[in-house]
Formats: structure tokens, sequence, C-alpha cells
């Protein structure tokens, strides 16, 4: 029994998706046998919340209540803003603006129910703000960046003409990037001309770092630059990373398989463009990149707190905010949105559609719900707060499915069962004739751009001579961006413990080496102490820093020529995997593939025959399991050259980013009523 899915089950069998959180919170404490006062208090304001949200009428009384809980908790201030919007009216209108009137006049408030005050009032058009309010809460608030960002989004939202003198000091402190390029923004909005002094950029912005970024970004503010609509319009969202950045950070397979996909839509004669926007921080790279003709990147200069562990739940407004916005100026008018993952920015882009008539997909994937339970099937014992974002993440998910137009599964019919024991408004038949399983792909072997090989450098002429010697065994690689989910810890240790390390190199390749973040840097300093404990793996273990898609694709061709009695093995250590990029592309090359049997991998690995489904759920599984399939004298040489071969032939046939694509512009445009070319 699995308490999790049968509770979902129970509650979907009686209830709406709106009571889902507060019923499973009221189940969970039932459980538990530490809830400390501060945690009681947050249930009983979301108990409070879900109510008013069933009663769907706002008064003063009820007014009052929100906003006295406003700024408490991240999670209850996104539910009370969400419930203050969904009851908004003409008639609340007054009521609302009185209240956060006496709120503001009597100074009842710090700076984060400040922050969601302001916000409302952007949301709801009310104006209530004077220059001089602004003036004094630019001061007073300098060094919360948050407080500033929404403050300048007020004055160019109300046209704050007294503000210049204010926002041109601004500029001169020592902000983010994306706080003075908002405040540029903002100064822009308020001149006659919408311009700048160019003398003020050089002085107050442009600087050696974010020299590329500025430049074309005011070169897309000075421009008449439209993008001609001839056909269907697609905008995808990727809040995780860059094109240019894979396997850094938070940056994994995603940006590779959207760089692809997007360009082998865009090249469809049905559609106008694919936009694919990012949130940047870095403001080191152009602020729009063309991936082929059709296929635009932009990477909007957002601010977003990187020290909170959900960056995007207070800035969800915003978000969207700044993403129509651009669209407005650039005279994009997206027909389809495509969201990929549960958060409150991708629940900011789901909005924006909404807003727009647009239609909405929405990929669905099972997490955080796998991560819910143990092995046992029972609910896991959660950090109360960790267990509100998870419940925010389900939240949204429920939300998504009933509001999207079509709802994409990543894989086959297999992955869509397993979705529908998570999800069980699967039953619901409005719901199931929205789902479409569409894998994911790659650029194949035999179709990578012959340019991109012939530019690309010898992929071991920048190792050292002893790292040229590591070569001269098989190797077992390991691609992507470094975490704990991501198993390389585990994986390190399967393979020094076990005969993998007597037949086996192993090549790790990820992380962001220049700028780690935390959970990076974590992982690094394993591997390094790990190698410092054991030096007899020195020269036998190593770990590259993240590199281009078309540097790993030439090394591994360059791996893969080198013959041995043991096969060159790829191995995913993650915990679970959505599908597998890196998997695809090793197998395309001719690599050995393992990959975990949680997750979508199995929808496409068929176990001994193109490749092996392992648990890697530790070192220890990892290490078994993968002895157990290398070293099994049932299995020869030219047994294993055979699912190898299998292995390639799968993603050839199946998996080519050319075909996956065809699917995904056919479900875009059957959304539109419009039928695909016939290929």
């Amino acid at each position: 029994m699995n308490e999790f899915i049968e509770f979902r089950n129970q509650v979907y069998g009686h209830e709406s998706n709106d009571s889902y959180p507060l019923q499973f919170l009221e189940e969970y404490i039932s459980k538990s046998s530490a809830i400390t006062s501060d945690e009681q208090r947050v249930i009983e304001h979301i108990r409070t919340i879900k109510q008013l949200e069933l009663n769907k009428k706002l008064g003063n009384q009820e007014i009052d209540g929100l906003l006295a809980f406003l700024g408490k908790h991240p999670t209850t201030d996104r539910f009370i803003v969400d419930t203050l919007l969904t009851l908004f009216n003409d008639e609340v209108k007054p009521m609302m603006e009185r209240k956060i009137k006496d709120l503001l006049v009597t100074r009842q408030v710090d700076s984060q129910k400040l922050y969601h005050i302001v916000d409302l009032c952007i949301e709801c058009e009310l104006d209530l703000l004077s220059e001089d309010d602004i003036g004094s809460m630019l001061q007073q608030y300098e060094q919360d960046f948050e407080i500033v960002s929404i403050l300048l989004d007020y004055v160019e939202r109300f046209n704050k003409q007294g503000s210049t003198e204010a926002l041109t000091q601004l500029l001169d402190l020592n902000y983010p990037d994306s706080i003075k390029i908002q405040g540029m923004n903002a100064l822009m909005s308020l001149s006659p001309l919408e311009t700048i002094d160019s003398a003020v950029v050089d002085e107050h912005i442009r600087n050696d770092r974010n020299q590329v970024f500025v430049d074309s970004y005011l070169d897309f503010l000075q421009s008449d630059v439209t993008f001609d609509k001839q056909g269907t319009s697609i905008l995808q969202s990727m809040f995780y990373g860059d094109f240019e950045d894979s396997g850094k950070g938070n940056n994994g397979g995603l940006a590779v398989l959207l760089k692809s996909l997007g360009e082998e839509v865009s090249k469809d004669d049905q559609i106008a463009h694919v936009f694919t926007i990012t949130i940047t921080q870095a403001s080191t790279k152009p602020f729009i990149s063309f991936h082929g003709d059709k296929h635009v990147f932009i990477r909007l200069p957002i601010y977003l707190d990187q020290s909170r562990s959900d960056k995007f739940i207070k800035r969800e407004l915003f978000i969207k905010r700044q993403i129509a916005h651009f669209l407005k100026r650039s005279n994009i008018e997206p027909d389809v949105f495509h969201i990929r993952f549960l958060d409150n920015a991708s629940k900011a882009v789901a909005h924006l559609a909404k807003e727009l008539t647009s239609q909405l997909v929405f990929t669905l994937t099972p997490d955080p719900h796998r991560n819910m339970f143990d092995g046992a099937g029972h609910i896991k014992a959660l950090e109360f707060n960790d267990l509100l974002e998870k419940l925010n993440k389900i939240k949204i998910g429920d939300e998504l499915i009933h509001t999207s137009d079509g709802i994409v599964g990543i894989g086959n019919a297999d992955v869509q069962t397993e979705l529908a024991v998570y999800f069980p408004q699967f039953q619901d038949e409005a719901v199931s004739r929205k789902i479409k399983m569409i894998g994911e792909g790659i650029h194949t072997a035999q179709a990578m751009d012959a340019e991109d090989i012939k530019n690309s450098p010898n992929p071991l002429a920048k190792w050292s001579e002893t790292n040229q010697a590591f070569f001269e065994k098989p190797v077992i690689l390991n691609v992507g961006r470094l975490a704990v989910l991501k198993g390389q810890m585990e994986l390190l240790k399967a393979w020094a413990n076990s005969k993998l390390s007597d037949t086996h190199n192993l090549l790790i390749i990820g992380g962001d080496l220049e700028n780690p973040s935390p959970e990076e840097k974590m992982v690094m300093e394993f591997f390094k102490d790990f190698v410092q404990k054991h030096p007899e793996f020195k020269d036998r273990f190593i770990h590259k820093g993240a590199m281009s898609n078309v540097d790993i694709r030439s090394l591994e061709r360059t791996i893969i020529k080198k013959d041995f009695d043991y096969p060159h093995i790829y191995l995913c250590s993650s915990v679970k995997e959505e599908f597998g990029i890196a998997i695809l592309e090793a197998m395309s090359i001719g690599f050995l593939t393992l990959g975990p049997i949680k997750g979508g991998v199995k929808s496409y690995m068929k176990n001994g025959e193109n490749g092996f489904l392992i648990d890697t759920s530790n070192w220890e599984t990892i290490a078994k399991e993968t002895e157990s399939h290398l070293y099994d004298s049932s299995i020869d040489q030219a047994a294993i050259q055979e699912i190898q071969a299998a292995g390639q032939r799968t993603v050839d046939e199946h998996f080519s980013i050319q075909n996956i694509s065809k699917e995904f512009v056919s479900f875009y445009l059957s959304l539109e009523g419009e039928t695909a070319n016939e290929v």
C-alpha cells in the first residue's frame, strides 16, 4: 500500500483539487509527532484561506483577515495573493483600496507584507503610492532588492513622473545588473522620447563584464525589432539555465533538448517562430540570440534572490508582467505557450497564456510526487518548509491539469500508466483526452552537423599526458549537472568499491568550476576528498567541468573508437530520470548504456536488449547490478555488441530530434485547429 497515492485517490474521489493541500496537511499532522506552534499557525492560515476560496466571496472582514496574515510565510503569502486576485471584482475593489490605504498610512507593514501589497496594487490597478511614498520607500529599503524591484515596476506601471530623481540616484548604488536595467527601463518609460542618456549608461550600468548584454539590450530597445507573424508562434519557457551553460548549476539536459527542439520545430513551414524565454542573472551573454532562422532565445534580466530555496514563489506575478511587457514591446503574440515545470515561474507563464487567450501546453511529470513517500510506501517525514514547498508544486500541477489545453507526458504508454497512478484526474475523460505522450529526442550521430564536427577541436588536445593515459582502458562515462539526486557521488563510491575500478576508468563531466552553486561545490569537494583518501584512484577517476554539447559528442566519438575486451559504458546514476537526453546521446554513439529503473528511461530502454535498467538508489545497488550485467558469463562480447548496436538503432529510428519535432508540431497545430503538413 502506498499512503501518498492512496490519499490522493481518496481526496480526488470526493473533493476538488482546491482542497488537496489542506487535506494532505491535516492527514500529515495526524501522523506527525512534532508540529510547532508557528507551524500550526501556518496551517490554520491555510485552512482559513481555503475556506474563503470555497465561499467564493470577499467582504471587509475577510479582506482584513487575509491582509493580517500577509508576510508571515512565503507559501501562505502566495495563497493569500492568489485568493484575493481570484475573488477580486468591482464590488471588492473599493474595499481593497480602503484596506490597503489604511495599512500604508498607519505603516502596519514590514518588507515582506509591503512587497505583496505593492504587487497587489499593480495587478488590481490601484495607484495608491505618491512619488514621495516611493522615494521614501526606496531609501528605507534600498538594500532589499525585491522591494526595490517591485517599486520600480510600480513606477513604470503608473507612470510616476515625479520619481525621475529617485531613479537616477538609484542607478548610482551597487545593485545587481538586473535591478539597474530595470531602473533604466523605468527611467526610459518616464522620458518623453523613451530614451536614456548614454553617459548615464556608461557611468552607472555598462561595465566590462556585462557589456555584451547591455549593448544588445539597448540595441533591442532602440530598434523597431518585430517578428513577422506568418504561421503559428510558439513560446516555451526554460527557467533553469541557458543554452550555453548545459551541465552548470541547475542547467541540465533540458537546455540541450529545447535548443534542438526549438530549431527543428521552427523549420516547419507552418511555424512562424519558436521563442524560448529564460531568466538571466549573469548578464554576460546577449539579450537575444538566434538559433536557426526562426528560433529566438531571450534572456530576461529579472532579479531573483538566489538564497531562497524557492526563488519563484514570491516573484510569480512580477515574472508574468515582465514577460508580458517584452512580448508587447516586440509585438509578439504567441499562439501556444509551453511550460515544463511545477513551479511558480511556470504558473506565471500559464496565467499569461490565459490572459492572452493563447493555447497552453504543459509537460507533466510526477515530481515531487515520487519523493513524497519512502521505499515502503509510507509518507515521508519532511521538514515543514520543505513539505509546504512540495505541496505548493503539487497544487500547481493539479491546477495546470485542468487549465491547460494540452498535456504532454514524456515517453510511451507505460509512462502514461505511471502518471495515472500519481494523477487520479486522468480518470476524467476531459483530462485524459488532452494528453499526448511524446518522447524526447537528439541530433543522432548520423545527423550531427558536419560543420560542428569539423570545427570541434580534438577533445583530448587539452588533456595532460597523464589524462591521455586514462583512455588506454575502457571508460565509464557520466555527463550532467552535479547534484545529489544525479547520483555522481554514489557512482564514484560504486566504482571504487567494486570490480568496475579494475576494468574501467571513471569520467564524470559536469558542474560550473568557476562559479559553483553550493550543491555543486559540495559534490566537487566530495570528489576531491575521496581521491585524497584513496590516492590509488588519482589517475583512474577524472572529473571535468561542464562542456558544450558539441564537445561532449566529439569526446564520446573519440572514446568509442578505441576497442577493448570490455565495452565503454555510459552510466546514468540519477535516482530517477524523466527521460535522459545524455543517455540517448551516448546510446546513439554506441556506448553500452545503463540507466535508472525509476522514471521514464524504461520507455525506450529494454533490459538486456538495447541497454540495462538498474536500481540507482545507492552505491551498493549501482555496483551490484552493473557488475551482474557486465561480468555475466552468459553474455559474451558479441551479445554486448548487439545490445550496443540495438541502442543505436533505437535512437536512430525513434528518437531523432527530427522525428520528435514532427510530433510536437502536429500537437501544437491540433490545438490551433490546424493540421500538420504530411511528410
